[in-house]
């Protein structure tokens, strides 16, 4: 009798604790790594189209071999104002926490996109969010807030210049394909007309989003609650965002950063001969920007190579010279930005342990 008395706290406390096996470490870390070898494996194929593999590999160094690196400058000074303007939204976004110097904020980005490339699962924003809030002595949930805005924000910017991108592209030649651009542009700007609606409309919009979700059959409980958390979280910071020039300064942020980020994309392709308009750059950028929120495994690999390939192939018939481009743009932010990141994180004296262990993390 005390043996079962004793076992039955053991197990309702176990199962409490237990964790769905899609939720998983191990579990993610498996998807991420098929997502990551089915990408360079489609990638690959795009790029050599029925010539051997051997064939392929030297093509791509040839390619880099008459590259011209004299964008490689400009591209560095391009992603440290990239990042130093993130590191400045972010310090709007948390005004309603106090007033945090960008020079503070800028090592807990840098650490964040360092993750990103480093840890499975997206953990990024997560380890951002707990050396902010551990070095500055606030609330993880508060932190939190700023970051789910910041998402916000960044999918407005990103759509509009996609949206940008496909309406203002040239003509094409296959009607099929100008069509479908026409298609998605015009959901892109009902996306963001909901987008409008949630900043002027915050709370009707939030209970009506999640009145939706409720009579969604097929979706798991898990992600109603993790979306509309988002959404919840979202709203708090709106609601405590109520200065007309804080709006001005965070959505002129966001559109300058995501506009350096298509400029890396057109710099990087001219480098290797493939000339394309600017608004193909934004269309390439919007492409990639959702897709690496696929759950590959850490840094990206395939998955950015892929969507260069994806939209490019509409431009150019040098898949080659594409996909070299698109190796030449994920290093040269790859590279510096996790030995700056580990850097800084190093200096912190915090371990990834600590992190992941909060109990946050599995409502992220």
């Amino acid at each position: 009798m005390s043996h079962n008395s004793d076992q039955s706290p053991d197990r309702h406390g176990s199962a409490a604790k237990r964790v769905a096996w899609y939720r998983t470490k191990s579990f993610q870390l498996v998807i991420g790594v098929a997502v990551t070898c089915g990408c360079l494996w489609l990638a690959a194929r795009v790029m050599a189209n029925g010539r051997p593999l051997g064939d392929l590999v030297r093509e791509i160094a040839d390619a880099f071999s008459r590259a011209d690196y004299r964008t490689l400058p400009v591209i560095l000074a391009i992603l440290g104002v990239f990042y130093w303007i993130k590191a400045w939204r972010w310090r709007m976004l948390l005004v309603p926490l106090g007033d945090f110097p960008t020079r503070v904020l800028f090592p807990p980005v840098m650490i964040g996109f360092a993750a990103n490339n480093l840890l499975p699962a997206h953990l990024g924003d997560l380890v951002r969010v707990f050396v902010f809030a551990r070095q500055q002595r606030q609330p993880l949930t508060a932190v939190f807030t700023s970051v789910a805005l910041e998402r916000v924000l960044d999918a407005i910017a990103i759509l509009s210049l996609l949206g940008l991108g496909l309406l203002l592209t040239p003509k094409m030649n296959d009607p099929g394909v100008r069509t479908t651009m026409l298609v998605v542009a015009a959901a892109i700007c009902v996306a963001l007309m909901g987008a409008a609606v949630y900043l002027i409309w915050t709370k009707p919009f939030v209970r009506a989003f999640e009145w939706c979700l409720g009579r969604v059959p097929f979706l798991p409980e898990a992600v109603k609650h993790k979306l509309a958390r988002m959404l919840e979280d979202g709203a708090a910071g709106l609601a405590s965002l109520k200065h007309r020039h804080l709006w001005i300064g965070l959505m002129f942020t966001s559109f300058l950063q995501w506009s350096l980020n298509a400029a890396v994309i057109y710099l990087a392709l001219w480098s290797f001969g493939i000339h394309v308009s600017p608004w193909v750059s934004c269309i390439v950028m919007g492409a990639t920007a959702f897709g690496v929120t696929v759950p590959a495994s850490p840094g990206y690999f395939g998955v950015i190579q892929l969507c260069f390939l994806a939209v490019l192939r509409f431009f150019t018939d040098d898949t080659v010279g594409v996909g070299a481009a698109s190796i030449y743009y994920h290093m040269v932010q790859w590279i510096p930005v996790t030995f700056t990141g580990a850097y800084f994180f190093f200096r912190t004296g915090i371990r990834i342990s600590d992190v992941t262990e909060q109990p946050s993390t599995a409502s992220f």
